[in-house]
């Protein structure tokens, strides 16, 4: 599988915006207003007159995602039966029961934790306004088998022009779930990551600028959402998609369970650049959770 497949497969002739023009209305403005919007501190790295920047370059990787579910009974089945995941670990506290899953055949590493909450403490886990990206060799039967085990297929996978064959569902507590027929598909496996965001140029910029991670792609789905794909052109590794909902529904971009994972060149330093001011741990524009490894990313040499 190529670097790009996620977006060499779905989304090759999807509408794009050049370099030059998104960028013209501004990091620190998106950045400013995002501030505003989420109440948090956020240092803000500018550029001065000359083009320097304040920040410091760190290079990241996404290796999974973390979702809260109101039933791990539930929910674990239409991931392992149904999306043909399979458990990795378990964890268990007083406060959590977490399942880390992965998906034998994926190209590259990417793992899903389900966390259901013990701890007595009320949490809205059902309003979540990202998706979950999966790939397989035969969408009509992985949907079947999804449905099959207790997932809600909303849209059966059909031909969707140059996007491909693509079908949605929703899990128990209402993740979307977009299923994509691919070719380069050795077996199901977990393709990509979508978190809701209140602004998408922020978005971008924060995860481009602050933690490292390449934008592939801007899309435009019409009447539904618009996305970048983060992630990078170097090796496979799992895409981050940022979504910003453009049907005209209140979206809850902030509150919600979600965190990425993610393994980056200098895991201090990112730390120190997502956390806000007041906060305890490092968290994007809209409060999803960064959850960074210790042991820092080792690059491969470009030769």
């Amino acid at each position: 599988m190529q670097p790009n497949a996620f977006t060499n497969d779905l989304f090759t002739s999807a509408s794009t915006r050049s370099d030059g023009a998104r960028r013209l209305a501004g990091r620190t403005l998106c950045l400013v207003l995002a501030t505003l919007l989420t109440g948090c501190e956020w240092e803000i790295f500018t550029d001065d007159k000359d083009g320097n920047s304040s920040r410091v370059d760190v290079t990241s990787r996404l290796t999974g995602a973390e979702i809260g579910v109101s039933s791990l009974a539930e929910s674990l089945p239409i991931y392992t039966d149904g999306l043909g995941m399979e458990v990795v670990t378990e964890i268990e506290t007083s406060a959590v029961r977490q399942v880390i899953l992965a998906a034998p055949d994926s190209p590259f590493s990417a793992q899903l934790t389900l966390t259901q909450f013990m701890d007595g403490v009320g949490r809205n886990v059902t309003d979540n306004p990202g998706k979950l990206v999966f790939y397989a060799p035969d969408a009509s039967a992985y949907a079947m088998a999804f449905q099959n085990a207790g997932g809600n297929l909303t849209l059966p996978p059909t031909p969707q022009g140059e996007f491909g064959i693509v079908g949605f569902g929703r899990d128990p507590d209402n993740n979307l779930i977009e299923m994509v027929q691919s070719s380069e598909a050795e077996g199901p496996y977990f393709a990509a990551f979508g978190i809701g965001v209140s602004n998408l140029e922020a978005a971008r910029d924060f995860y481009q600028d602050m933690v490292g991670l390449e934008e592939i792609l801007f899309l435009e789905i019409p009447e539904r959402y618009d996305e970048y794909i983060m992630g990078t052109t170097e090796d496979a590794t799992l895409p981050l998609v940022l979504m910003n909902w453009t049907d005209g529904s209140n979206r809850r971009y902030q509150g919600n369970e979600t965190s990425v994972r993610l393994a980056t060149t200098d895991p201090e330093l990112l730390a120190e650049q997502t956390t806000p001011r007041g906060e305890n741990f490092p968290q994007d524009l809209d409060g999803n959770r960064l959850l960074i490894r210790s042991q820092p990313l080792v690059l491969e040499d470009a030769d």
